[in-house]
């Protein structure tokens, strides 16, 4: 990760805040259209049993329907939480460790500290779309990978004592995330984070 340091205008920023990590959030929708038809004379065209059949969501469809929203609700959940702490330094009082769990939540913790030694939290907020990429019901526990798109152009690094916005060097602002998600009990939980900011989006 590259240095930050103060835009020029500012003083420069001491070497005890040159690891600051981005770690972003948001979250995706699904949506169901609904279609109807009708014959040519007005009439409503009743299905024949075949044909409903065929339309009805199967168990599964509606199980892996119901999954894929879960956990996109689950890794949205994460990062509203991960932006609260960043804003203050600390996860204390945020609901992060109801959504993440493992090295998703040692990642973050593990930036919140290095934002503390820097005297280092954000403002604002991310913006990011998210889709699930992956599914597996069958196995124990269940899986389930998330594709996301980060944009962080108005999530900003400021110093806490002086409220002073902090420049990020050359680092991109918009850049891909690949989480892991998986079953703990009953419960989705995002279990690893990977930032890809070769690849921006």
């Amino acid at each position: 990760m590259g240095a930050v340091q103060l835009r020029s205008r500012h003083r420069a920023m001491p070497k005890n805040r040159s690891h600051v990590l981005l770690l972003m959030a948001g979250c995706g929708a699904l949506a169901f259209v609904v279609t109807a038809c009708s014959s040519s004379d007005g009439s409503s065209t009743k299905p024949s049993p075949s044909q409903s059949a065929t339309a009805k969501p199967s168990p599964t469809d509606e199980a892996q329907a119901a999954a894929r929203k879960e956990v996109l609700a689950v890794y949205a959940g994460m990062r509203t939480e991960q932006v609260k702490a960043y804003a203050v330094g600390v996860a204390k009082d945020t609901k992060l460790k109801d959504y993440a769990a493992d090295k998703a939540l040692a990642l973050i913790e593990g930036n919140l500290f290095r934002l503390r030694q820097g005297g280092v939290v954000f403002k604002g907020k991310p913006e990011s779309t998210t889709k699930v990429t992956a599914l597996n019901l069958s196995s124990h526990p269940k899986t389930a990978t998330v594709s996301e798109c980060v944009d962080t152009t108005r999530w900003i690094p400021v110093d806490k004592a002086t409220g002073k916005e902090m420049a990020s060097g050359n680092q991109p602002r918009r850049y891909m995330t690949t989480g892991t998600v998986r079953t703990i009990g009953t419960h989705w939980m995002v279990v690893g984070l990977t930032v890809d900011k070769e690849h921006p989006c």
